[in-house]
């Protein structure tokens, strides 16, 4: 016996009449998360979102189906049908052709997207239309299955600390799975190479300095190495992508990638589905938004 027809929902959003098909589908079947809890989640974030998705390209990751079903990711952005995303020019050296990458300016525009099936948001360290100089330095701290979450929080100090002596500012984040990024906005005057060089160097420098908890070394296309924290810095590279803040994931319990204070990382004691959509609205409410820094403060990096 099939279900019953569900009636699409419609919103009004500043003037823009979405409509919402199979808002009741539950996208987490075991948390019992909808379609429609995603986009209300969205919904009441998009003021704080949308200065982080200003001019920087977006890639998309869909999940149509919810969790557990086919996914698919999207950064060519043909625009075929009337949709309220605007989109860029980006010259894709690899393939030698024209893309158009989305760029999402409006609560419109991102609620249309989710109402389409996106679940997570993945931005650009560099904005349009200067794509060769990213404003962002990332450290994507990552770790295996069978590390302690507690482990990447230790990592995530010591290169707070490490970088803190040359005069360095860091934000971290959950990335809503089991690592941590660590964000340093800087000036978009160093290329690419530059910058992660630069993320590198300082990967090399920790490892020696912590050789059982910090490494740079890869192991096949895995990110980490047994029990230690892997300092990724292959993010630093044109076209790749990191969770954007806020954005939720799509692993059971909707976590969120969260922006944390340093005596969070440093009390430790939480696991990254503890920030999660349910619950993100009113920490927000209570904490303010504890990334504005990487939006304003450039910084210049100590490399010559």
């Amino acid at each position: 016996m099939k279900p019953p027809k569900e009636n699409p929902v419609l919103w009004n959003i500043n003037g823009y009449q979405l409509q919402i098909n199979h808002p009741n589908k539950l996208y987490w079947p075991e948390d019992k998360i909808s379609k429609l809890a995603l986009l209300t989640y969205y919904k009441e974030m998009a003021a704080t979102l949308l200065p982080y998705f200003k001019n920087r390209p977006v890639t998309l990751h869909y999940f149509p189906r919810g969790i557990h079903n086919f996914s698919f990711y999207r950064r060519n952005f043909d625009q075929k049908t009337n949709s309220p995303i605007q989109t860029v020019d980006y010259q894709e050296v690899s393939q030698d052709k024209t893309i158009q990458l989305p760029l999402i300016h409006t609560e419109e525009g991102l609620l249309w997207l989710v109402s389409k099936g996106c679940i997570e948001f993945h931005l650009w360290s560099a904005k349009a239309i200067d794509f060769l100089h990213p404003d962002m330095a990332i450290f994507d701290l990552d770790i295996g299955n069978n590390t302690p979450f507690n482990k990447v929080l230790k990592a995530a100090l010591v290169t707070r600390d490490y970088l803190k002596k040359q005069g360095i500012v860091v934000y971290p984040k959950t990335t809503g799975g089991t690592g941590i990024h660590l964000y340093v906005p800087i000036k978009p005057i160093y290329d690419f190479k530059t910058v992660r060089m630069w993320v590198k160097s300082v990967g090399g420098r920790l490892s020696k300095m912590y050789p059982e908890l910090v490494t740079t070394e890869k192991s096949g296309r895995k990110t980490h190495q047994g029990n230690r924290v892997t300092i990724d810095y292959s993010q630093n590279s044109i076209g790749r992508n990191t969770a954007a803040p806020y954005t939720v994931r799509a692993y059971r319990l909707a976590p969120v990638s969260t922006p944390l204070h340093w005596y969070e990382v440093e009390k430790g004691g939480f696991k990254p589905t503890d920030f999660n959509l349910k619950n993100l609205p009113a920490r927000i409410a209570k904490e303010g938004d504890l990334f504005e820094g990487t939006l304003k403060n450039q910084q210049q990096l100590p490399v010559e």
